[in-house]
């Protein structure tokens, strides 16, 4: 009798929560799988091949002079002063340490979720990132994410000077988190927005004091590398089209001439972009943060002559954050796109690569092609339609003005 007075709002909860307790349960168990795999590729795998990440890590801790000034550096001062922390003496020690220092990003990132959006977009976050398991924890790029994300749910929770100078410092990690600053003027953060910039103006002037005028060039043309990488927009239509070599410069593979002029254009067309993203997003009720976060730093990704399959990080805790404030196709949408990026990680490394290019070939313009579908979508479409039940609304009061006092 007791059964049959549970009201179906009542069954529909507890099947919320089991479906998310699974979810749960499936991306903790992938996570300690990809580490397990992770560690044991160093530990006791064969020697680090020299072109991967963590072999450039390595060899960076180990040049003698400093960064920047006595030799070229495509990374910012904060994801050097990681790769400074945990090189060892050859690549496989290089790579054991970096993966422990990057499940740890992880975790805050996974908390910081956790403590600016709720439960729910911590388990999504988890999940998400499944598909890029394969080179979450062998780059630095959770260390702009955690420090990125942490800020932003600093803010959200009132700490605005704290969280001012962390996303200062996930600038200085890696560039990107610029495409979300207007995120401090869209939830009305000015002291956030004041310490941040006071900070980055300060970290950049000790950069450019330390290592010299020339540290953020490098670190903005990859160390002066012409050409387009072939996994970014422009160099993902050349490869298609059959235009151009591939060349392998300074760990990067190239093909066709990137001339200043196209790099500019692009640039423009990006900060036309993302401003039109954030502006859409300030004229709309509910305000959101994970979609058109998305969307900007979609924006930047698309109109940079480098696009490698590390940047696809940068995404996973915005998409996670997207997927509790929107339901229906945007879920489906973000989730594709996680999807056909770790597929591509796959088909690169399958030994059909070489016989079945067009497959691979397809991957990247498929996968391009959804993140230019992120922001599109973002742009054009007239209402927005938050989940159903009381945590979709728990989501939007947390990412109110109203909410940081």
């Amino acid at each position: 009798m007791d059964v049959a007075r549970i009201s179906r709002e009542d069954w529909r909860s507890v099947a919320r929560r089991l479906v998310l307790f699974a979810l749960l349960v499936f991306g903790i168990t992938a996570h300690a799988v990809g580490l397990s795999i992770s560690l044991r590729q160093f530990e006791s795998g064969p020697p680090v091949r020299p072109t991967t990440y963590v072999a450039r890590f390595t060899e960076i801790a180990a040049a003698e002079g400093r960064p920047y000034r006595d030799f070229p550096v495509e990374y910012p001062p904060v994801s050097l002063g990681a790769i400074e922390l945990v090189a060892g003496t050859n690549g496989n020690q290089t790579g054991a340490n970096l993966v422990w220092f990057m499940v740890l990003c992880d975790l805050v990132t996974v908390a910081a979720l956790a403590f600016g959006w709720g439960r729910r977009a911590a388990v999504f976050y988890l999940v998400l990132t499944v598909p890029l398991l394969g080179f979450l924890l062998t780059t630095v790029d959770l260390i702009s994410v955690a420090l990125a994300v942490g800020a932003v749910a600093l803010m959200v929770r009132g700490r605005e000077r704290l969280g001012g100078v962390a996303f200062a410092a996930a600038i200085l990690a890696k560039v990107w988190p610029l495409a979300l600053l207007p995120v401090m003027v869209l939830q009305r953060k000015r002291r956030a927005l004041v310490w941040s910039v006071a900070t980055l103006t300060l970290g950049t002037l000790v950069w450019v004091w330390w290592g010299g005028p020339s540290g953020p060039l490098q670190v903005a043309t990859q160390r002066h590398t012409p050409g387009w990488e072939y996994e970014s927009l422009v160099g993902s239509l050349l490869w298609a089209l059959g235009r151009g070599g591939f060349v392998t410069i300074n760990d990067s593979t190239r093909l066709g001439v990137a001339p200043g002029w196209a790099k500019a254009l692009l640039l423009g067309v990006a900060v036309a972009g993302i401003v039109a993203v954030w502006y859409r997003a300030s004229r709309r009720e509910p305000r959101e943060v994970g979609l058109p976060a998305v969307a900007a730093v979609s924006i930047l990704m698309l109109s940079a002559p480098l696009l490698s399959p590390p940047y696809m990080i940068w995404l996973a805790p915005w998409a996670a954050i997207a997927c509790t404030e929107r339901t229906g196709y945007v879920r489906w949408l973000l989730a594709a796109l996680m999807l056909v990026s770790g597929l591509l990680v796959v088909a690169y490394s399958s030994a059909l690569a070489g016989v079945a290019l067009w497959s691979v070939k397809a991957l990247l313009l498929l996968r391009n092609a959804l993140l230019a579908a992120v922001p599109a979508v973002y742009l054009v479409e007239r209402r927005i339609a938050p989940p159903e039940g009381s945590a979709g609304v728990e989501t939007r009061l947390k990412i109110s003005p109203s909410a940081s006092s």
